[in-house]
């Protein structure tokens, strides 16, 4: 499914990279269909994230994703201060959560970025902030990552879910 249909060059790309995003809650829910909660709330090993953990995990970092987006539209070279992961899914106790409330969110977060980036001008896309670990990036360069963060989640939601089904 395409938002539009673009005539050329960046705006084609922009809006692939505007897809990718607005994909991942539903390919996350088809992934998830069906599984029990123990398989939901199964962990490889230590320290390890269950399925749940990880889509909160995501919930969190499109939260994030969001409010770094929209600091780089109306701000002149924000920082993009990074943050915990680790301790956000321990303290949110994604563990405990309603896998649909999870996705819920995901979704409701994902929808806000997919609608702020779909308004956004081609030369708006150069705009830039500064993230403590990863240096200066553009708007372009932040939603890049962030769809090879998805996908690499993905790729782990995957395995993660073969190892909850084979423990079962």
């Amino acid at each position: 499914m395409t938002l539009l249909q673009p005539s050329k060059g960046k705006e084609a790309s922009h809006l692939a990279l505007i897809e990718a995003l607005k994909d991942l809650p539903e390919r996350m829910a088809q992934e998830l269909a069906g599984l029990s909660e123990e398989e939901l709330r199964y962990r490889p090993g230590e320290g390890e994230w269950s399925l749940k953990e990880l889509c909160g995990h995501l919930l969190d970092s499109a939260e994030f994703d969001h409010k770094r987006i929209h600091m780089m539209m109306t701000q002149e070279s924000p920082l993009l201060a990074p943050y915990d992961q680790e301790a956000l899914v321990r303290e949110r106790n994604h563990q405990e959560g309603d896998i649909q409330e999870l996705l819920a969110g995901l979704r409701r977060w994902r929808a806000q970025t997919v609608e702020m980036l779909t308004e956004l001008v081609d030369a708006s896309w150069a705009r830039q902030g500064r993230h403590e670990e990863f240096g200066r990036m553009s708007i372009r360069q932040y939603v890049e990552r962030k769809v090879r963060h998805d996908a690499l989640h993905l790729e782990h939601l995957r395995r993660l879910k073969e190892q909850a089904a084979s423990s079962a």
